[in-house]
């Protein structure tokens, strides 16, 4: 059913709301305000002989509803990868998952109502169950149960379906919600970009906005109520900002920004296949995270030299509350080597918990989750899920050039005890003939403070380390940045943070091992100088965040960053060290090193 466009008048003068940046860029079109509702459900009893017959009118509406999704998951297998499509997987299989449809028919045989009352119950106690979860990503997967439920509602009615995209205008949606099966039908023209009151970062929608390279905004507090249809709208995907109304030369300026983002995206990608190597000949080496394959094109164009983190919880989360198959693994990871050949891979183990929480896998709630069972602790509590990825990673590596990493590590005992399981996998997989790398490497996330005291003594026993610095600084400061109340306190350039990264690089360097980072603090011009100077020589981040850390890299000395480096460590506060950086760089180094965003 098309989402019925809201009528009212036009209101006079710009204004700015502020939301959450789901999706980089900027649009530029009239609002189109979209409510999305599914026809008014009665509760209707019905006689005891008639049960069996609703039962089977909602079995039937069932069936179309699966069929219809698997047919949507082949559209976008098409059109966008089978990472996207695996979403529309998980929502097909919801629809006959015991925890939904037996109870829909245990309510309609209990209560004797009708299958709509009853699917609108059950979807209301799910979508109220995940809300009330701390974790962000599951709290994200209550769009996904109404987005099934109300795909339920519509077939058991009897109403059309149709989609966003049959609106003809050039337009931007403003709406309280998008559900996955909306924005999948989004296409460049003549939608061009959105806005919304809730949703979250993680959610299936926001994940395809970025897909689609669509701007996007969540979170923009009654949004569908201060904004008027066909009010001229700005969508600010890079600072998360809506501006409604614009004056012509506010309009004239966001064109513009559009236009010189253009024009310095095009320029650094001038340097593309060039090394990035310093102006003394230090060698860098810049790869990318990611966590969807679709991603690989991106992280091509950009110039990476592999890929330094790929985060493989994506694919748990898609197929939720199924765990993948050992084959939905494989096939994923042999098509990332595959596409990187020659290039390495780092296939991160799923690093679920804290904010990821897993609740189908640690089926209870935890007081304190980011000190938890998470990350490594909880792969080898539930080891039948963790051996399924393990076994799938060790074959792929037969076709490309995979690396293995754990993450959050804190001593060797449990180092130990997993490369004791991928020995047994191996010996497992040589009982059943199957090829591998029996070289594979294997590497440990350094972001817990005990992990990189003892970097020394872990080093010893793996390939290569990678630093985390995302939960390395929060575990460090007993901060977290997501908290309003504390984030100021969050300090990448904090004399303890400088000092346990410089401890683990130097380990690496002892022990004749790679060291990387994969962290936020990686991307960053200011903090790349540091680093350099340091001794990193891997970075691995965000793929459009390649060139400029490449421009950045190009244009210093190693010698000049080293002396800023062994300087820094010699202060005393955060505040120092970024004064000191960024004065010694105006001294230094060109004009716009640092500031190099448009």
């Amino acid at each position: 059913m098309t989402p019925p466009i809201v009528q009212s008048p036009v209101r006079s003068g710009s204004r700015t709301y502020k939301g959450f940046g789901v999706s980089p860029g900027i649009a530029i079109g009239r609002a189109v305000i979209v409510e999305k509702k599914v026809a008014s459900v009665y509760r209707v009893p019905i006689k005891e002989e008639d049960v069996g017959r609703e039962v089977n009118r909602f079995l039937e509406a069932l069936d179309v509803t699966r069929r219809e999704l698997l047919d949507l998951k082949k559209k976008v297998s098409r059109s966008m990868g089978e990472e996207y499509a695996s979403i529309f997987e998980a929502h097909a299989l919801m629809v006959s998952d015991p925890s939904f449809a037996d109870k829909v028919i245990q309510k309609i045989e209990s209560e004797q109502v009708n299958a709509e009352w009853a699917v609108s119950e059950v979807q209301e106690e799910l979508e109220a169950r995940f809300e009330s979860f701390e974790d962000e990503y599951l709290r994200d997967r209550g769009a996904d149960v109404k987005d099934v439920g109300d795909s339920l509602l519509k077939n058991l009615q009897g109403i059309a379906h149709h989609d966003l995209s049959e609106i003809t205008h050039d337009i931007i949606i403003l709406a309280d919600d998008l559900l996955p099966s909306d924005t999948v039908h989004f296409n460049r023209r003549p939608i061009v970009g959105f806005a919304t009151e809730s949703g979250g970062r993680t959610s299936h929608t926001s994940i395809i906005a970025k897909s689609l390279f669509m701007p996007a905004v969540i979170g923009v507090p009654r949004l569908t109520q201060i904004v008027d249809n066909d009010e001229l709208v700005i969508v600010d995907g890079y600072e998360g900002t809506i501006v409604v109304n614009p004056s012509p030369a506010l309009v004239a300026e966001y064109r513009s920004r559009v236009s010189r983002h253009e024009e310095y995206e095009r320029k650094l990608l001038e340097n593309r296949t060039i090394p990035a190597t310093t102006k003394d000949d230090r060698q860098i080496s810049l790869q990318a995270n990611i966590e969807l394959v679709e991603e690989l094109n991106d992280a091509i164009r950009y110039g990476a030299e592999g890929i330094g983190l790929y985060r493989s919880e994506f694919l748990y989360i898609s197929k939720s509350p199924v765990l993948p198959t050992e084959e939905e693994h494989f096939n994923l990871y042999r098509r990332l080597a595959e596409a990187l050949d020659p290039n390495w891979v780092v296939i991160r183990t799923f690093d679920l918990g804290g904010r990821k929480l897993a609740r189908e896998v640690i089926g209870s709630k935890e007081n304190n989750p980011v000190l938890g069972l998470r990350g490594l602790r909880l792969c080898m509590k539930h080891r039948d899920m963790f051996k399924t990825q393990l076994r799938a990673i060790l074959r792929a590596s037969a076709f490309g050039k995979i690396k293995l990493m754990f993450p959050l590590v804190s001593g060797l005992q449990e180092l130990r005890q997993v490369k004791t399981l991928v020995r047994e996998i191996k010996s497992e997989l040589d009982a059943e003939g199957i090829a591998y790398n029996p070289e594979l490497q294997i590497g440990i996330m350094i972001e817990v403070p005990a992990a990189a005291i003892i970097a020394d003594l872990l080093a010893t026993e793996v390939d290569f380390l990678s630093i985390g610095t995302n939960d390395l600084i929060q575990y460090s400061l007993a901060i977290d940045r997501s908290n309003e109340n504390v984030g100021y306190l969050y300090e990448p350039l904090h004399p303890a943070i400088l000092r346990l990264v410089s401890m683990v690089i130097q380990a690496g360097r002892k022990a004749g091992i790679p060291v990387s980072m994969c962290g936020e603090m990686a991307s960053d011009p200011l903090y790349a100088i540091v680093l350099l100077g340091l001794g990193l020589e891997i970075y691995s981040m965000n793929p459009s965040a390649i060139p400029v850390i490449k421009n950045v890299i190009r244009s210093v000395r190693y010698k000049d960053c080293k002396r800023i480096a062994e300087l820094s460590l010699q202060k005393k506060t955060a505040q120092e060290i970024e004064e000191f950086v960024i004065e010694s760089v105006a001294m230094r180094f060109p004009d716009g090193l640092v500031n190099n965003n448009p």
